[in-house]
């Protein structure tokens, strides 16, 4: 699924370089549920933009599905993004003005992996999954933390991606919303969708699959 070897990042800091990760090797494969693990400025947000296709390297390689990512033009990087990779982040990431069900939609109304009228009927599978298909005409603004979470799920889940994403996914929620966002996420991985969550939280961790530890940019 996931292989990066010898993988480093810089970023310019004024007149300086700031080594954000350090000879990365990662292998994951399909179907596993991997938490990353690691203090606030560790690597491990860095990482993850990496691994989503949001952000670039400086050396080493990448290859998703047995592709090269360095070999693909923005184009074919952005059809990737769109079609293999679901995110799920702390912030949400929704447009709090838009309904559930757009919010829901999005990723298929910006690719054309499905026909228009097929989009409503996913957006709404989707959303029975996670328990939310009578708040799908609210605007997302109204819902409290816990549902716009179990929106970006949905939303996330919803071109049926081979990964997941998931950046501190329980951080802006208390502890008894996280552990039902945390079983969501346990039931996409069962469905055999590859997850990989970021995290500082050990008892999070804990309930995933493989721990992996960074700091200081290195894994552990």
């Amino acid at each position: 699924m996931i292989e990066l070897n010898r993988l480093n990042k810089y970023y310019k800091v004024g007149k300086q370089k700031f080594h954000a990760l350090k000879d990365i090797d990662l292998t994951v494969g399909d179907g596993e549920m991997v938490a990353v693990v690691g203090k606030s400025g560790a690597g491990k947000t860095t990482l993850l933009n990496i691994l989503g296709l949001v952000d670039t390297w400086d050396s080493g390689s990448y290859t998703l599905d047995g592709t090269d990512v360095k070999s693909l033009s923005d184009r074919s990087l952005a059809k990737m993004r769109n079609e293999k990779i679901g995110f799920v982040l702390q912030d949400f990431a929704l447009i709090e003005d838009q309904t559930v069900l757009f919010n829901v939609s999005l990723p298929l109304l910006l690719g054309n992996k499905v026909r228009f009228v097929e989009v409503k009927p996913k957006a709404i599978s989707a959303l029975e999954k996670v328990g939310l298909l009578d708040q799908r005409n609210k605007k997302v603004g109204q819902l409290s933390g816990g549902q716009k979470q179990r929106v970006a799920i949905a939303r996330a889940m919803i071109n049926e991606p081979s990964l997941i994403l998931a950046d501190e996914p329980t951080g802006a929620l208390d502890t008894g919303t996280g552990l039902e966002i945390m079983e969501l996420l346990r039931q996409r991985n069962e469905s055999g969708t590859t997850v990989i969550i970021i995290t500082h939280d050990e008892a999070i961790s804990e309930s995933c699959g493989r721990i992996v530890r960074i700091g200081d940019g290195m894994l552990e």
